[in-house]
């Protein structure tokens, strides 16, 4: 959130002096397309962080928001740490191999409904690319970002 502020403050000060910059390049937020629906979470994908890769891969982030009993099943697998009582949401950053069909995913972020992250894990180093089959959420993920 501090970054986003010092960016919308930089962007403004631009602005005052006489930059062809507008402030609003700068400060807009994730765009959020909401992908699937379920009695445990809604799940999205965020259109304007989708970026190529040197790798000539798309990275991605995605939101998985969490109902009652889909907060209580996440607890279940993140573990009932004092910490994340309060999860609402859980971010993912994944690269995906549109060609092949993978994804792997390099971090994973816990938020509380205020977006204060309560626990963020980069998995980058401990994982391997996976199949995406056309069954699961992320396969819509994968057709989105690929058709860019």
């Amino acid at each position: 959130m501090r970054s986003l502020i010092a960016a919308c403050t930089f962007a403004f000060m631009l602005l005052t002096m006489n930059a062809a910059l507008a402030p609003s390049a700068l400060c807009a937020g994730p765009e959020w397309v909401q992908l699937d629906e379920n009695a445990d979470s809604g799940f999205f994908y965020d259109r304007s962080a989708t970026r190529k890769t040197d790798e000539g891969n798309f990275r991605v982030q995605t939101r998985v928001v969490y109902t009652e009993q889909g907060k209580a099943d996440a607890l279940k697998m993140l573990s009932s740490s004092k910490d994340l009582g309060k999860l609402y949401e859980s971010r993912y950053v994944h690269d995906l191999n549109c060609p092949e069909k993978e994804s792997r995913l390099l971090n994973a972020a816990h938020l509380d409904k205020d977006g204060v992250v309560l626990k963020s894990t980069d998995l980058s180093s401990f994982t391997e690319w996976e199949a995406i089959p056309p069954d699961v959420r992320m396969f819509s993920v994968l057709q989105e970002a690929c058709s860019q």
